[in-house]
C-alpha cells in the first residue's frame, strides 16, 4: 500500500506541475489531517475541491481512505464531478 500511495502522489505531482499550488494544498491537506488537526470530512471536501476536474485522482483517492469514510466520499466526489 505504501508503493501505490507513492506513486499516487508522484503521479498528482506531475498532473499539476504547471499548477504547484495545487499539488502543495493537496500535501497540506494531508499534512493537516495526519497532526489530527482537521477530521476526514474536511479533508474529502478539500481533495473534491483541488482534484474536481479530475475524476480518476478522486476516484483513486478512495483507496486510501478509512472504511467509514469511502461511501461519503464516492457521495461527495460524484457530486463535484457533476457540477
Amino acid at each position: 500500500e505504501f508503493d501505490n500511495a507513492i506513486a499516487y502522489v508522484t503521479a498528482i505531482k506531475k498532473r499539476f506541475a504547471k499548477e504547484p499550488e495545487t499539488y502543495k494544498a493537496f500535501l497540506e491537506v494531508l499534512h493537516t489531517y495526519q497532526r489530527e488537526q482537521k477530521g476526514i470530512q474536511e479533508v474529502l471536501r478539500r481533495v473534491a475541491e483541488l482534484f474536481k476536474d479530475h475524476a480518476d485522482l478522486l476516484r483513486e483517492f478512495i483507496y486510501f481512505l478509512p472504511d467509514a469514510a469511502i461511501e461519503p466520499a464516492q457521495r461527495l466526489f460524484l457530486q463535484k464531478a457533476a457540477d
